[in-house]
């Protein structure tokens, strides 16, 4: 089943929901980042959130998510892999206790759009819907999930993001909550063949609507050798000069995507600032 991001709403306009399927774009980050498979669910379901997220935001403009835990691991560890936890990856156990930033950035714009709140669970989804009610002040509930193969493949993988908006009566929110209640987590919603308007369809049952768009999804990173070039200039001079006197060449790995880039002497000579 290829990703895509399907956009929902109700007919009276008081309910909108997203919901993603992203095995394969989650699967190439976990190639890319070599990750086990707690460091898998928490990636995966990271990018996931991310995208929801992003499919709320206007078209110009960029949406970052940073999960800050004390836990024992995340990306930054990506060698990390907990005991399972009641039959379930222990994403919560790896995130830990710590806060969620949540960046935005409209397009031509450096200085990004900060919110941080606290990690009320380390799970990712209901960290997001904690933060979409006491930052946007939109009641929401927030499901992703990852299924890892035991040779750490990614089987599946998906999420929603649904929400009550203003005008929404207490039937509403209370068929929104029964609904979900009773169905399965995301990643097995996967399993079980739905895709993206169809896990919306599922969510939404009782609720008149219709899908205002669906588009595919893919892994991308916005790194080049144009920003690495930057970077390395950014260094200054004196830095520039260190390195070329000891490696001879520049290695830079970017830490979204993984990919490497290597300047070598002569273009790193070209690079030094007055040469």
């Amino acid at each position: 089943m290829a990703d895509r991001l399907a956009r929902t709403l109700s007919a009276d306009g008081t309910v909108r929901g997203l919901a993603a399927v992203t095995t394969e774009l989650v699967e190439e980050a976990r190639v890319r980042h070599g990750t086990l498979p707690t460091a898998t669910a928490a990636l995966g379901r990271a990018l996931t959130a991310g995208l929801l997220l992003g499919g709320l935001s206007k078209a110009d403009e960029r949406v970052s998510l940073q999960f800050s835990g004390d836990g024992r691991g995340f990306v930054s560890r990506p060698q990390t892999h907990l005991p399972v936890r009641a039959g379930k990856l222990d994403v919560g156990g790896a995130v830990g206790r710590g806060v969620l930033c949540v960046m935005r950035i409209p397009l031509g714009e450096t200085s990004p759009y900060r919110s941080i709140v606290p990690l009320v669970s380390g799970e990712i989804g209901t960290d997001v819907a904690s933060y979409l009610a006491g930052s946007e002040q939109i009641p929401s509930v927030v499901g992703v999930g990852v299924f890892v193969h035991a040779d750490g493949r990614v089987g599946a993988a998906g999420g929603y993001l649904l929400q009550a908006m203003p005008g929404a009566d207490a039937e509403a929110v209370d068929r929104l909550e029964e609904n979900v209640g009773a169905a399965p987590p995301p990643s097995d919603l996967v399993r079980q063949g739905l895709d993206a308007p169809a896990i919306l369809t599922r969510l939404l049952a009782g609720f008149p609507t219709r899908v205002l768009e669906e588009q595919p999804l893919r892994f991308q990173c916005r790194c080049s050798r144009e920003r690495v070039e930057a970077a390395i200039v950014a260094m200054g001079r004196t830095e520039l000069l260190d390195v070329l006197a000891r490696e001879r060449r520049a290695e830079v790995v970017c830490e979204f995507c993984g990919a490497r880039y290597v300047v070598e002497e002569a273009a790193l000579r070209a690079l030094v600032p007055g040469s």
